[in-house]
């Protein structure tokens, strides 16, 4: 690609996600603000254009070779360096207690309900689930190096591609879809229909997905008992996301509407965590990488 294409690439990324950007705030005003705002209704949901916009950010990253090493840059500066990782993890960890207060506070809001697709929580989840994808991504290049072969470099990838394919899924809801033809499947069958339908088109993706995680981690951080124990508390918190799922249709949700809301908080704030050790994990791996050098006689 030339130079010249590049920066028209550019151009109209930067043109795109400014549309983008002013869509989710008409979207916003008439939803939250000023629903007879004079403006034609653009939908409901802030879903849709965010993960545009997220996905016209990484556009750019790419053919923008100085907006990538910003941007990646302030990803490594935040997670990685002190005392900012500090305050970053304390941010998020703060996000996540705020978004369970509103949750128990406004059950009847959408958009702060952590079950709806198009609530903060989700949007909140997915942002932070495409910044640990980079964060796996960045610490991938300390760990491999240069002149890596593939097979080396084949496994960092994709554990990147499964936080950004999960983030993908929660904002969009592709699983949602799963559920509309599940319901028309084995109507006969009590067993198929006892959880969310769609967790049976996934399981086999899941098993694969948990095993894979848990030797990539064996693999890569025995070396840190610490580390290697936030790695599997995380994907542990994510198995029971998937265990309180399980049980919700047939177990939680026919007894009570509190035990409902109760549930939803808890899985989903296990999700948020569980994020969110990750990303510590992969951060500390990178720093341990960068301290290295210095500690070796």
């Amino acid at each position: 690609m030339s130079l010249l294409e590049s920066k028209k690439l550019d151009l109209i990324f930067k043109l795109l996600i400014g549309v983008d950007l002013i869509a989710m705030l008409i979207i916003f005003i008439h939803a939250r603000i000023w629903p007879d705002f004079p403006f034609p209704h653009l939908g409901a949901r802030l879903n849709n254009p965010f993960m545009f916009f997220l996905i016209l950010l990484v556009l750019r990253g790419w053919v923008n070779s100085d907006f990538r090493g910003k941007q990646l840059s302030l990803i490594k500066r935040v997670t990685t360096e002190e005392p900012l990782r500090i305050y970053f993890f304390s941010f998020l960890l703060m996000m996540q207690v705020g978004l369970e207060i509103m949750w128990f506070k406004y059950p009847g809001d959408l958009f702060w309900s952590l079950n709806a697709e198009k609530g903060y929580g989700t949007l909140f989840t997915t942002a932070q689930l495409f910044v640990l994808g980079f964060v796996v991504l960045i610490t991938a290049r300390a760990d491999y190096g240069h002149g890596a072969s593939w097979s080396n470099k084949l496994p960092w990838f994709l554990v990147a591609f499964v936080y950004f394919f999960i983030g993908l899924d929660d904002c969009i809801g592709i699983h949602e879809n799963f559920i509309n033809i599940g319901r028309t499947l084995a109507l006969e069958s009590v067993v198929f229909h006892f959880v969310h339908e769609w967790l049976w088109f996934y399981a086999p993706m899941i098993v694969v997905v948990v095993v894979f995680l848990a030797r990539f981690f064996l693999q890569r951080f025995f070396y840190s008992p610490k580390l290697l124990g936030t790695m599997f508390v995380a994907l542990t918190l994510w198995i029971g996301v998937l265990v309180l799922e399980g049980l919700a249709k047939s177990v939680v949700d026919p007894v009570s509407y509190d035990y409902d809301r109760l549930l939803i908080g808890v899985e989903e704030g296990f999700e948020i965590l569980g994020a969110t050790l990750f990303m510590m994990g992969f951060s500390r791996h990178y720093k341990n990488l960068q301290e290295k050098p210095r500690t070796e006689p």
